[in-house]
């Protein structure tokens, strides 16, 4: 802990900016210095005389560039943020200053926000933060802004600089006060979660803001305000992802969820005349799924200043929580439950588009004979493909493996299980092969060449963008048959009848019955629906490829989604990273990207086509 802001302390810091560095320096009674790189503006808070504000002084703290002081420390105050200007205008050619303060408690017509600024300069600066403020949605409150003189700022005995000064060296002193709505009028406590709210909107204005000063004011051109983020992420940040990931590598949530005696089940269902559901057993349980929440909610994520890291971290340890919850209650009532929060149900108007599938193709594909591809070749096809992709980025560590307690195929931490009766017909192998490889483990080795971990892990609500980009891939390479979309709709339609409460042997009879379905097929897709107690997953291929559609539909690209395992609305998210360097280049790209024959299918789902059109 320093004793005080002298000289040489100034000029460290000053020399740090100089050469570009980042200052990470404590200051007196537990006020902070924190730029994390040379950057055109500073936000401020002094902590009032007597009355530390702790609340009120967060807000700063998701910036890239802010002091936390107090006002006893004015006068060396002065000093450093005199110099920090001086250096900083003198690189960019300007330099910003907002100092954000509480507002007084007891005028209750206090605006949410007062802006504070010149009356007659700089109005597209002043005018952008109105704007973004009263922009701002938060549930509950009335987001009202004021504009008022700056005079109290330049004037009052605790200003940083006079008017004069700031003109001279083209400098910008704003003030922001805030309505002190986070906080219990009666005990002071912040309200946590309104708090953190504000925080994240308020940042996100500033540096709007900043962006529109550097872009008027000065000869530097930021990409994008997003740009103005911090790039630096500190070690608790990369301790939080590592403790998440090791929680996450404990166990295979989709393993232990699939039975392990899908053959005798078949018989036992088969021999019982299709009467009486049969007895799935599954993996023994490698967890405590108690003790592994205890760890999961010890992880102190509240420490994290960076909103959007926090953010992501959050959402994260809820989806494991769910996981979690489910493997405690597999095999009872409760997983469905808990799967519909996690993975979502059927709403109508997937259902409609569902039976509208079968309905236009109501009888499956008669094959007397079908050239069924031996597992040991198949396995072979998809070496070749894993290959394909380690010769674009020698981190690709994956292969192959084929076993008798798995069904069908499966992903798993990077590596592809295959089943040893797996019957996979010869014209869909390679479609299966880039739903598995081309997408599957692709953005696995995408997410892990990434510093942030839960790329590859994978965020909450992945499986619906992913599912939907890998059998979207089995289209472009012209895998995707009638009897392909059959079964992706058929599994729609038993998830919607699990959810109502049918049985194992209704959804069943349903398939074979209404839709046709060959009793073995039938029996797979209600195994998949109804396996751990009911897994609502498999409504997520159908309704990822719906929303993907759409997405390319509005102009969008398909290869940022596949830095990782994302859901959709974490475009945005990845792409701040991106701007703000924390992100790295995609180092993988699946071969229909790469193939000049499959442009056209591109460019035509940019046009816009419907699901039917697939076909």
């Amino acid at each position: 802990m320093i004793e005080s802001i002298t000289y040489k302390f100034i000029s460290k810091i000053t020399r740090s900016l100089k050469r570009g560095k980042q200052v990470h320096r404590r200051l007196p009674q537990g006020g902070l210095v924190y730029i994390d790189r040379p950057l055109p503006f500073l936000v401020l808070f002094r902590h009032p005389a007597g009355k530390p504000d702790h609340a009120t002084a967060d807000f700063v703290k998701a910036n890239a560039s802010y002091i936390i002081s107090h006002e006893e420390q004015t006068p060396q105050l002065q000093e450093l943020v005199r110099a920090i200007a001086g250096e900083m205008a003198d690189q960019f050619g300007a330099f910003m200053i907002l100092e954000i303060m509480a507002a007084p408690s007891d005028n209750l017509d206090t605006p949410m926000f007062r802006v504070l600024g010149p009356e007659k300069q700089l109005p597209a600066t002043i005018s952008t933060l109105t704007k973004e403020l009263e922009s701002l949605k938060i549930s509950g409150l009335r987001t009202n802004v004021e504009t008022a003189s700056n005079k109290e700022l330049l004037e009052n005995p605790q200003r940083l600089m006079p008017e004069e000064e700031l003109k001279k060296n083209s400098y910008l002193m704003l003030g922001l006060q805030l309505k002190t709505v986070y906080c219990d009028s009666q005990t002071g406590r912040p309200y946590p979660l309104l708090l953190r709210t504000i925080r994240e909107k308020l940042s996100n204005a500033i540096k709007k803001t900043v962006f529109n000063f550097v872009s008027v004011q000065t000869p530097h051109k930021p990409i994008h305000f997003q740009a103005l983020g911090r790039q630096a992420v500190n070690r608790v940040v990369w301790r939080i992802d590592k403790q998440l990931t090791s929680i996450s590598d404990q166990f295979r949530f989709l393993l232990l969820v699939t039975p392990v005696n899908k053959n005798e089940a078949w018989a036992e269902f088969r021999d019982a005349k299709f009467r009486e559901a049969p007895t799935f057993h599954y993996r023994l349980m490698p967890i405590d799924a108690d003790q592994l929440k205890r760890k999961l909610y010890n992880i102190p994520i509240e420490k994290i200043d960076d909103p959007t890291l926090a953010y992501l971290f959050r959402d994260k340890r809820h989806e494991l929580d769910k996981m979690l919850t489910m493997l405690a209650d597999r095999n009872t009532p409760d997983f469905m439950y808990s799967s519909m929060q996690l993975f979502g149900g059927v709403d109508d108007q997937l259902l409609k588009l569902a039976e509208g599938i079968l309905a236009a193709i109501p009888e499956p594909t008669r094959d007397e004979d079908p050239d069924i591809i031996p597992v040991p070749e198949f396995a072979e096809l998809a070496e070749q493909e894993i290959a394909f992709l380690k010769e674009q980025h020698a981190g690709v560590d994956s292969g192959v493996d084929v076993r008798d307690d798995i069904v069908g195929l499966i992903v798993s931490k990077g590596r592809l299980n295959v089943g040893t009766d797996a019957k996979i017909p010869r014209h869909r192998a390679q479609a299966l092969i880039q739903h598995e490889v081309g997408t599957h483990i692709l953005t696995y080795f995408n997410g892990k060449a990434q510093p942030l971990q839960q790329l590859y892990v994978g965020s909450p609500g992945y499986e619906e963008l992913q599912e939907g980009l890998a059998v979207l891939s089995e289209y472009l390479v012209g895998g995707l048959d009638q009897d392909r979309l059959r079964v992706l709709a058929a599994r729609v339609v038993v998830v919607y009848h699990m959810t109502k409460g049918c049985s194992f042997t209704d959804n069943f009879w349903r398939l074979k019955a209404d839709y046709h379905f060959e009793d073995e097929i039938a029996f797979d897709i209600t195994m998949r629906v109804h396996r751990g107690g009911g897994l609502t997953k498999d409504a997520v291929y159908l309704r990822g490829l719906v929303h993907l559609l759409e997405y390319l539909k509005q102009g969008h690209e398909l290869e940022p989604l596949l830095i990782g395992k994302i859901r959709q609305d974490y475009i945005p998210i990845v792409q701040e990273l991106i701007y703000r360097n924390v992100l790295r280049p995609v180092p993988l790209k699946p071969r229909y990207l790469l193939d000049p024959a499959i442009k056209p299918k591109l460019e035509q789902l940019k046009a816009g086509i419907s699901v039917f059109n697939l076909l």
